[in-house]
């Protein structure tokens, strides 16, 4: 339920997106709870999932000998490969494949539920893969994974992520011979 269902004023100014009124001075708890409760208004398809147990895997070897993957909900893609729907209500539950050695400028961002002018001019602050290769050659990582994926993390139901979105890739980064995977939100 909303500030105005609930009879009260929505913080900060007025005119402003839904979600900048809620960072207005409340604390974390309250803060997250007004942003579900926003998301819920904005958008019929929102369902909160709820991670009930972390899955912690240790590192079969050494970091220094593992092969380490890029995952990102942030909305990078190749620029040419089709962006994300950034105008669905349902989001967008597709994925893209980005090979190790694509360079950073043809990478691009497709996401409209966060500010991305600095990946816009330098991917690597939240796409580090012009990175990975610097760390292997230096012996902090094994090797780079051949293939990264790129999604789009404005998904109103995440239930179709954990039960089939998500397993599919982590089959496939298993196949690829991912050891480790770094993931990067938008």
């Amino acid at each position: 339920m909303g500030d105005a269902a609930l009879g009260r004023e929505p913080a900060g100014r007025a005119g402003a997106p839904a979600e900048a009124r809620y960072y207005a001075g409340a604390g974390d708890e309250d803060i997250l709870r007004r942003w579900v409760e926003a998301a819920g208004l904005a958008h019929r398809e929102f369902h909160l999932t709820r991670n009930d147990r972390l899955q912690w895997t240790p590192l079969p070897r050494p970091l220094a000998e593992c092969s380490v993957a890029l995952v990102t909900t942030a909305g990078v893609h190749r620029k040419d490969q089709a962006p994300f729907d950034i105008h669905s209500d349902h989001g967008d539950l597709t994925y893209r494949e980005i090979p190790f050695d694509t360079p950073a400028d043809a990478l691009a961002v497709a996401h409209s539920h966060y500010n991305h002018t600095d990946a816009d001019r330098d991917i690597n602050c939240l796409f580090p893969l012009t990175r990975l290769p610097e760390l292997a050659a230096a012996g902090v990582i094994g090797r780079v994974a051949p293939i990264h994926y790129g999604m789009m993390g404005f998904i109103p139901d995440g239930r179709p992520l954990v039960t089939s979105l998500g397993p599919l890739l982590g089959d496939r980064l298993r196949a690829e011979g991912a050891d480790v995977v770094v993931l990067s939100p938008g």
